[in-house]
């Protein structure tokens, strides 16, 4: 089952990263081929230095230290626990990773990065205190010409049919609103504020150019087997674990409990209609020279 990020109530949801390290190193390895794409087509032709900013476990620094011959890559994170992590990949991996703790948030400590030709920012901007601040900050890192990527956007992965004949319709539609609504919680706690625009007026808003959007669609038909249903299964325990406080209607927490039992008649695991639909987005932009 999911890690339980120690949640005293609503309004001091804690995210305890130590513990969820090994998960984060699981989806990391699912997830090395999307990155090596990525890494491969995002960097300009020419790209000696890069950086990935709240790098988590560093899908993304690995896979450019690992595919562009002679790059130098730091992976940045504001998480103690997640560059051990790195670090522990890194000798695994024999792939050298110099890392450094820094916050979106936090200009000065980002300042203190040598200016990098590629940065990338994976689903960690939308949950800066200021959105358009990080972006601004990560802009500042880049040297004249220099590119910026950052994962946002999109819609959440999908994995049920409308209708499962438990609970009530829209199960999976109100997980991912319960989501939104966390997210915008978290936010307010620590006095942010949300983006009143879209990522692409954000990145011009940072003096970027050339804003750029590549979509790319996940789309595993029914049934899901193997791999693909575990982390489906995996996927949807979790956010089950980290919004449960947003699930208003005690029905569909009970139907999430039993959907998720595999000693239980309910369990997902045994069905043959889950699929897996999402698209993730990134946006590029340039540093003007």
């Amino acid at each position: 089952m999911a890690p339980h990020g120690h949640h005293h109530g609503r309004d001091d949801a804690v995210f305890d990263f130590a513990e969820a390290a090994p998960r984060f190193r699981a989806r990391a390895d699912a997830e090395t081929p999307r990155y090596r794409r990525l890494a491969a087509s995002l960097p300009d032709p020419g790209t000696r230095t890069a950086a990935d900013i709240g790098c988590g476990a560093a899908s993304m620094a690995f896979a450019l230290a690992e595919t562009i011959p002679g790059i130098e890559v730091t992976a940045v994170d504001a998480e103690p626990a997640m560059l051990e992590l790195v670090r522990g990949r890194a000798a695994e991996r024999g792939t050298p990773m110099p890392t450094t703790l820094a916050s979106v948030d936090d200009a000065e400590a980002l300042a203190a990065l040598a200016p990098v030709d590629f940065a990338w920012a994976g689903h960690v901007v939308h949950h800066a205190a200021d959105p358009q601040a990080a972006l601004e900050n990560l802009a500042a890192l880049l040297n004249p010409g220099g590119r910026l990527a950052i994962g946002e956007g999109g819609t959440a992965p999908q994995f049920l049919p409308a209708n499962l004949g438990t609970g009530r319709p829209g199960l999976e539609l109100r997980l991912i609103e319960a989501g939104a609504r966390r997210l915008a919680d978290e936010l307010a706690a620590h006095g942010g504020t949300p983006l009143p625009y879209g990522w692409n007026l954000a990145l011009e808003h940072a003096g970027l150019t050339e804003v750029r959007t590549v979509n790319e669609l996940v789309a595993k038909p029914a049934p899901l087997t193997g791999a693909d249903l575990d982390h489906a299964l995996d996927a949807l325990a979790t956010r089950v674990d980290w919004f449960e406080h947003y699930l208003d209607d005690d029905d569909d927490r009970d139907t999430w409990t039993r959907l998720l039992d595999p000693d239980g008649p309910d369990w997902l695991g045994r069905r043959r209609d889950l699929h897996h639909l999402a698209i993730d987005t990134v946006y590029t932009a340039v540093r003007p020279a």
